[in-house]
Formats: structure tokens, C-alpha cells, sequence
């Protein structure tokens, strides 16, 4: 019997600062694998903060390298800079961040279900020049033939902005950095889980500084995961409906007889007609073809949504009304899809549905 309802996994007061400055304010987006034991593994995207005073804004900043890690904490005069929602403005018109996250690993038994483990210090972290500002909402893809895990990962970075890293492992401990994939204002990177006629496949969602489209799901071809080409748009926001404002790739994209699955993100106003309204961050589904992965099989309706926030873990938190997925994996019978969310910007959440049901609740092309 599948739990289609969220679960709360896992929240800030389950995680120990990195140290007695900090403030864990949240513990979400989760990667998912599952280990050659059975049981799952996450790399949790943890988010930390200074704790900050009156006089000054406080912003963290990694400087250290990866043998040597080293976090400093920038104090900026609040008199000299813009604060809000974004952060701090300074008089160059640049933004610093009040936050930096890291990952952390957290185990789970077979059933994807229950906490074994966590890691009570950083497991993988933002270096001087890749990541100053943090790493963020990880994927992980194994690749069975070639026996190796591929992370991709956001860097938020001083010189580099917000782009797609990656980091390969044949361990999940020790990681070799490979550096920027998709180069800034790129994010939402997932790998498929193998060479599709000869080329690693990716889901990725650019953004631009000019509003002529709104965001949405892109695919490129790699020979070998560093350099990318043959880049273009797959998957647009609707007009209409739970994913008509901006759309991103959630979920490293499963194989099952009937293709490719991937369950994605789509954000829409909680208002249609009102862009000052709050938005919503909701899940849906979309097939693709094994052997030619730029072909959509099937999507989510634009009249419903798999699913949405439920609940106060994906109804509240730092941001309101967001469920995120970032992770599934079958589950034991492999009948289902344990799927693991970011809830609020905040939790990490998971709920299990039947693979039977979620393609039964798609609508397919002719």
C-alpha cells in the first residue's frame, strides 16, 4: 500500500551547525541514490546562517580548499547597503548572501522511509573559486556500466554566478570535482542514467536576463559529462494551468519499459490573473522516449498537477507553499516511486506513488 501523502523526513532541528556561529535554517532538496546494500543514501542540501546583529549584516563566504576548508564571515555596516528578501544590496549594486549551504549525507533503511544516519558535519562543501557562497540542491546519477556516481550540483559563486557543477565519485566519499557543466543562470541539471545512442543525455533549465520566454526544461548531448552541445528548449510552460510561469527538471529521469521518466517542477501564481500574488511550486510528470530522449511521450495535464504543497512541512516554512522534488528512486517491490522533496524551502518530505498511477494520470501524444 503506497503512502501518497508527504512524510516529514527530516527538518533544521535534526542537524548539528558546522559550528557554535551558525544556524541551521534548513535541510532539503535532497539527491537520492540507492547503495549497493539496499539501502538509500541523501545528500541533503543544509543551509546555514551567521547569527546576525544590529550593527552589522553577516555573510558567510568559503575561502579554504578541498584538503583545507575554511568558512569567513564578512561583517558589512547595514547603514552602507539595501536589505531584502534577496539578501544585502551593497553600493555597487551587487547582492551578498545572508545564507550558505552545504550537503550532508543522511541514510536510510531499505524502505526509503526511516533515518538511520546522519552526518553531523559537512560531507561536501563550496571551495574558494567554486562555491564561495555555497553548494546547492544536488542530483545524483549512477552509471552501472561505467560503475560511477555523477553529482551534479549548483555553485553559487562570486565570479561565476549560479551555475551547474559536477563532481564525479566511485565511492560517494571521495569526489573529484569537475568543475562548471552549464555556466551561469543555468541550474536544475539531471543526468540520464545512461549513454543514449552513444552521447550522456541532460536536462537542464538556462535562464535569461531578457524576458522573451519564461524558464523552462532544456536538453544537451556530452561525450564525455564535461563538454556539452547540441543544446535546445524540450519542455515549455503552458499558457495556463499549475506550471504556466516557470518550469524546471526535479528528478534523475528512471527507466521503465514504457521510457524515461521524469518528474519535474512547474510554479505558477496562486492567482492566474495576478502576478503581485504568491506562488506555488507543485510536481509533475513527463515520458520520454528510450531511444530518442528529445521525443515527449506523455506529460502531467495542465489541469492538474501530481502533486502539490500538502500539509504544514510543504504549506509553510521559509518559503510558502513549495514542494520541490529533487529525488526517486523504486522502491523495493519496484512497483513504486519514492519520490523526495524539499517542503517549504525548508524540510525534506517524501511520498510514495505507484508507477501504475502516475502514468495512468498523464496524457500521451498520439
Amino acid at each position: 500500500m503506497t503512502n501518497e501523502k508527504p512524510t516529514l523526513l527530516l527538518e533544521p532541528e535534526d542537524i548539528k551547525p558546522s559550528n557554535d556561529n551558525m544556524k541551521v535554517r534548513g535541510a532539503f532538496n535532497p539527491a537520492v541514490t540507492r547503495l549497493p546494500n539496499g539501502k538509500i543514501l541523501l545528500m541533503v542540501r543544509i543551509a546555514e546562517t551567521p547569527i546576525h546583529g544590529k550593527r552589522y549584516f553577516l555573510v558567510p563566504m568559503m575561502k579554504g580548499t578541498e584538503k583545507d576548508p575554511k568558512m569567513h564571515i564578512d561583517k558589512l555596516p547595514r547603514h552602507e547597503g539595501v536589505i531584502g528578501n534577496e539578501g544585502y544590496l551593497n553600493k555597487w549594486g551587487m547582492w551578498r548572501l545572508p545564507t550558505i549551504s552545504h550537503l550532508r549525507k543522511v541514510l536510510l533503511d531499505e524502505t526509503g522511509t526511516k533515518i538511520e544516519q546522519i552526518s553531523q558535519s559537512p560531507d561536501f562543501y563550496g571551495i574558494k573559486g567554486e562555491g564561495d557562497f555555497g553548494v546547492e540542491d544536488a542530483r545524483i546519477t549512477f552509471f552501472k556500466k561505467q560503475k560511477l556516481y555523477a553529482m551534479t550540483y549548483v555553485s553559487v559563486s562570486k565570479n561565476s554566478g549560479v551555475s551547474t557543477t559536477l563532481a564525479t565519485s566511485k565511492n560517494l566519499t571521495k569526489w573529484n570535482r569537475k568543475g562548471i557543466i552549464f555556466r551561469q543562470q543555468n541550474k536544475d541539471a539531471v543526468l540520464f542514467p545512461e549513454k543514449i545512442n552513444g552521447y550522456y543525455v541532460a536536462l537542464h533549465r538556462p535562464e535569461g536576463l531578457m524576458d522573451f520566454d519564461k524558464p523552462n526544461i532544456w536538453i544537451s548531448y556530452s561525450k564525455d559529462l564535461i563538454y556539452w552541445g547540441r543544446d535546445k528548449p524540450l519542455l515549455a510552460p503552458r499558457r495556463k494551468g499549475w506550471d504556466a510561469l516557470r518550469i524546471g527538471p526535479g528528478t534523475v529521469p528512471l527507466r521503465i519499459k514504457e521510457g524515461f521518466l521524469e518528474i519535474y517542477h512547474g510554479v505558477c501564481h496562486s492567482r492566474a490573473n495576478d502576478p503581485e500574488s504568491d506562488k506555488i511550486y507543485r510536481a509533475g510528470a513527463v515520458l520520454f522516449s528510450t531511444k530518442d530522449p528529445s521525443k515527449i511521450l506523455a506529460r502531467t495535464p495542465v489541469s492538474k498537477a501530481l502533486f502539490g504543497p500538502e500539509g504544514k512541512h510543504e504549506k509553510t516554512g521559509f518559503m510558502k507553499n513549495v514542494v520541490f522534488p529533487t529525488g526517486k528512486i523504486l522502491s523495493k517491490n519496484k512497483k513504486n516511486l519514492l519520490i523526495y522533496s524539499g517542503g517549504g524551502d525548508s524540510n525534506t518530505t517524501v511520498r510514495e506513488l505507484s508507477v501504475t498511477k502516475v502514468l495512468n494520470s498523464m496524457e500521451f501524444r498520439q
